[in-house]
């Protein structure tokens, strides 16, 4: 009797280490399915954001390309008013000089000082809006010799590199700079 009583005790440890097992293996699977479940809906925000990004960068392509077609239209519109102005001062011109032609002999002092008004008014030429990159790059080298050729008439004079600095709102060791490379070049 006490080995069976021995072997219903194991049995029911058994049975209870089985459903325990079962239990676990229940509640694991849940969890899981839970994790993948979070994994799915991870997902499909990302797939959101992704078709969300995907809109706003159609939208600013078809915003920027609005923005250059008006840009466009208003250089041309520019342009148009740039040749008619050249056109209507060049009608002009040739008309004040027909008028100047045609004018009779007898008026010479009035003539004269009309032809002196007329020719003062030169026609304009309007150019169309382009940047030329080498005009700039002229100008500001133009603009940067004459800095240097003022900072070396003012350093000429004696007067110190603060100074110049205060004066041509430049910082000091640009000044400095400005006039060591005058030196070399001595």
């Amino acid at each position: 009797m006490t080995t069976n009583f021995v072997n219903y005790i194991l049995m029911a440890v058994g049975i209870l280490t089985i459903m325990a097992a079962i239990i676990v293996i229940f509640l694991d699977k849940l969890k899981g399915d839970d994790m993948y479940f979070n994994i799915d809906v991870k997902e499909q925000e990302i797939k959101k954001v992704i078709e969300d990004a995907e809109e706003i960068l159609s939208e600013l392509n078809f915003t920027s390309d609005v923005i250059v077609k008006e840009i466009e239209e208003k250089i041309n519109n520019l342009n148009r008013i740039y040749k008619s102005v050249n056109n209507s001062m060049a009608q002009q011109y040739a008309r004040a000089a027909a008028v100047e032609q045609q004018m009779p002999q007898q008026t010479v002092a009035q003539q004269s000082s009309q032809v002196a008004v007329e020719k003062t008014t030169v026609p304009v030429k309007f150019k169309p809006m382009t940047i030329d990159p080498t005009k700039k790059l002229a100008q500001s080298e133009e603009k940067q010799k004459s800095k240097q050729e003022v900072i070396y008439e003012l350093a000429d004079q004696g007067m110190s590199i603060v100074n110049i600095a205060k004066k041509m709102n430049m910082g000091q060791g640009e000044v400095s700079l400005i006039l060591s490379l005058k030196n070399e070049e001595k």
